[in-house]
C-alpha cells in the first residue's frame, strides 16, 4: 500500500527539510545549491544543519518549488479551498466504501476532528489535511525549512522565488484527486496508526543522508502506483532540470524541494549527474 503520510510529508506540505542534505551541483564555472526537504518539523530539529544557511548566504536566489506567499496568501487559500472543495451536497463520505467511511469518522471522532471539516474536501486535500493535524500533535509545530530559509533569505535582500507557479503546484493535487478516494484514503488511514515511527524515521534520515533508504521507504512503494508516481514525481523533477540546465546563473542559486525529488533513478541527484553535472553533498564548509 502506497504511503501517503511520508509521500504528503516530504512531498506536498509546505515547510521544510530531510535527509539527504545540501548537495553542490557543478559543471564547468558554473554551480548550484540542492537541498531536499520534510514539509514539517518540530523545534529539537533547529539549529538546521551549518550546510543550508551557508548555502544560503553564498547564493543569490533561493528557489523553492512555488512561491510561499503566494501560496499562502488570501488569493492562494482562496484558490486551494476552490480547488479542493466538492459541489453542494456533494462530500468525501460518498466517494468511499461504507467500512472505510466508518474508520475515516471514526478516526475523526476518536481525535476531535470536526467530520465535516475533512470530508467537505476531494481525497488529497484532505489526506493533506489529515496527516499535517497528525503531525502537529506529534510536535512538529516548528516552522519549516523553506519558510525559515526564505525569511532568512529576505531579510539579507535576496530574491526568492519558485520553480513553480501557484497554479502548476495546485494542480499536482488535482491530479492527486482524480488517482481515486478509496486508494488514497484508505492509505492514509493506515500510514496514520504508524506516524508516529514514520515521522521519526524521517528526522533520523534526514542526519543520516541516506539516499537510498529514502528511496526505499518511499519510492519504491510509489513505483507501484505509475500515475502518482509520474505526477508527484516524474513530471516535475523532468520540468525542473530542463529549467535548471537552462537557467545559466551568473551567481548560484539555492534550490531547496521535497526531498523524495532528490532520489531514485529519475531523481534530481541522478538526472543531473547524467545531464554531465558534478553532484557532491556537502559537509562542513563549502
Amino acid at each position: 500500500m502506497i504511503r501517503i503520510f511520508g509521500l504528503f510529508t516530504l512531498l506536498l506540505l509546505s515547510s521544510s527539510v530531510f535527509a539527504d542534505g545540501v548537495w553542490k551541483v557543478s559543471k564547468g564555472t558554473q554551480h548550484f545549491y540542492l537541498a531536499g526537504s520534510i514539509h514539517m518539523l518540530s523545534a529539537e530539529d533547529y539549529p538546521l544543519p551549518v550546510e543550508y544557511l551557508q548555502a544560503l548566504k553564498q547564493s543569490e536566489v533561493l528557489l523553492l518549488e512555488t512561491d510561499l506567499e503566494q501560496l499562502s496568501s488570501p488569493e492562494g487559500i482562496q484558490q486551494m479551498i476552490a480547488l479542493n472543495s466538492y459541489p453542494s451536497g456533494e462530500n468525501l463520505l460518498q466517494q468511499l466504501s461504507a467500512p472505510l467511511a466508518k474508520q475515516l469518522a471514526d478516526y475523526c471522532r476518536e481525535h476531535n476532528i470536526p467530520l465535516e471539516q475533512i470530508t467537505r474536501f476531494r481525497p488529497a486535500f484532505a489526506a493533506v489535511m489529515l496527516t499535517t493535524t497528525q503531525l502537529q500533535a506529534q510536535g512538529a509545530t516548528a516552522p519549516g525549512v523553506d519558510a525559515y530559509l526564505q525569511d532568512e533569505a529576505k531579510k539579507s535582500g535576496k530574491k526568492v522565488a519558485g520553480l513553480e507557479t501557484m497554479q502548476q503546484h495546485l494542480a499536482v493535487l488535482t491530479e492527486l484527486n482524480n488517482s481515486g478516494a478509496e486508494t488514497l484514503i484508505e492509505s492514509t488511514m493506515e500510514d496514520l496508526t504508524d506516524s508516529s515511527e514514520d515521522f521519526d524515521a524521517m528526522r533520523k534520515a534526514w542526519r543520516s543522508g541516506d539516499l537510498k533508504q529514502l528511496e526505499a521507504l518511499y519510492l519504491t512503494d510509489l513505483k507501484n502506483y505509475p500515475a502518482i508516481y509520474q505526477t508527484l514525481i516524474v513530471k516535475r523533477n523532468n520540468a525542473w532540470v530542463k529549467q535548471l540546465v537552462a537557467a545559466h546563473y551568473k551567481k548560484p542559486a539555492f534550490v531547496l524541494v521535497g526531498a523524495l525529488h532528490l532520489a531514485g533513478d529519475q531523481g534530481l541527484v541522478q538526472q543531473f549527474k547524467q545531464q554531465g553535472y558534478q553532484v557532491t553533498l556537502l559537509q562542513g564548509n563549502l
